[in-house]
């Protein structure tokens, strides 16, 4: 089976790790070829070239219906470069004859829609963060929802959001991502990557945030946080993975340094390997301030056996249970994030517990083989159809 893939990939972060891993679970079922944008600091195509996937580049960008210059300016640059856009898909279309045309979201879906709706429908849109529910997003997905045969959900929390927009169909599901499951000794121990680097007491119950660097995840609760919580304990430390824009960054850098932090909070930058960061933690934290479409770092986590502390914050929820593998805190309340900070720092027995938990739950429900199977059924059951099909009938018809 041919499958041609749009995905949005200028910098590798959740959505585009979750894809890579599923491609990669996805050959021998499946022959790909990814059409990346060109806007990219290039570490997405690297990656398929690690993995053995055929790629090719494009100007495809992003539209906004924010008025700021900055997002004026790249809608802008977006609708110049559109035509070259359609020319190179169509291009790759006629040379590479897919089965499937998969999309990772909906950006895409607006950006080729003529194209799409003139390929006849045989489209899967593998929607991680669905619009919000206003009026003008409503308007919109009227209109580009003709043009997708099947959507596929990354969590039920996904589903009900695209459920407010628009009618979906019987045949739109639910798959969750899936992670890969390696082996791990029990009890699970730390490593003291960290501890070394950054001159701890080995003994210090080390936290970790990962990921994307942004006003919306979080960080700046966390950090707070931190500053309630380390008033009442001194031996609870910091590490804030990942990368960001600069501004972004310095935020936290001030705020850190505000609160008189700098001793117990440090940045580590970012982890080619995600495992190395989680051996180094003792729990995981997910701060969003946003509805996260899953949650990937947190079912990575917890297969390396670490227990977590999330926000109520979209899908993530359905990835833990709530007191058995995590502790879970309401968006944007320093407070709560602190007391789970204390509780889970003063009590070792119930961290390994809710990790140990964790891992299970994973294993079970997010094995990447698993899931990537369910994915390559999916697929092979729309490329069976014929271009002509009507569309499946909705839920409630």
């Amino acid at each position: 089976m041919k499958v041609l893939a749009v995905i949005p990939s200028s910098f590798c972060f959740g959505l585009q790790n979750a894809e890579l891993a599923l491609f990669g679970a996805l050959r021998g079922r499946v022959e790909c070829h990814f059409l990346n944008t060109r806007w990219t600091d290039g570490e997405f195509g690297r990656r398929l070239d690690q993995l053995g996937i055929a790629h090719s580049s494009t100007w495809l960008g992003m539209f906004s219906r924010r008025l700021d210059w900055a997002n004026l300016k790249m809608t802008a640059e977006c609708l110049l470069r559109l035509p070259i856009a359609w020319r190179d898909f169509l291009r790759l279309y006629w040379s590479f004859r897919p089965d499937v045309v998969y999309l990772a979201n909906h950006h895409e879906v607006v950006l080729l829609l003529p194209l799409l709706i003139w390929v006849r429908r045989k489209v899967v849109c593998h929607m991680h963060d669905p619009p919000p529910a206003i009026a003008f997003q409503k308007f919109s997905a009227w209109f580009w929802r003709k043009s997708v045969r099947r959507f596929v959900f990354i969590s039920q929390d996904a589903q009900e959001r695209m459920a407010a927009l628009v009618p979906l169909t019987a045949a739109d599901t639910v798959i969750y991502n899936g992670v890969d499951i390696a082996p791990l000794a029990a009890p699970r121990r730390r490593a003291n990557n960290f501890a070394l680097r950054f001159n701890w007491p080995a003994d210090a119950v080390i936290f970790g945030i990962c990921g994307q660097i942004a006003a919306h995840k979080g960080h700046d609760d966390l950090i707070e946080a931190f500053a309630i919580a380390h008033q009442r304990s001194q031996n609870v430390r910091l590490v804030i993975g990942g990368r960001g824009n600069d501004e972004d960054v310095a935020r936290l850098q001030r705020l850190i340094a505000e609160r008189r932090l700098g001793d117990v909070v440090q940045f580590c930058g970012w982890a080619p390997q995600a495992g190395d960061f989680y051996n180094a933690i003792d729990v995981l934290v997910l701060a969003s301030r946003h509805d996260e479409g899953f949650g990937l770092v947190v079912a990575e986590g917890g297969e390396r056996g670490l227990p977590a502390i999330v926000t109520r914050s979209g899908g993530v929820v359905e990835v833990v249970e709530e007191g058995v593998t995590a502790l879970v805190t309401r968006k944007q309340a320093p407070d709560e994030l602190a007391t789970a900070i204390l509780t889970l720092a003063a009590d070792e027995a119930r961290r390994i517990d809710l990790g140990r938990r964790a891992r299970e739950r994973v294993a079970a429900r997010f094995d990447l083989t698993k899931q990537a199977a369910r994915f390559a059924d999916c697929l092979e059951e729309v490329a069976r159809q014929p271009a002509h099909a009507a569309m499946p009938m909705s839920a409630g018809e």
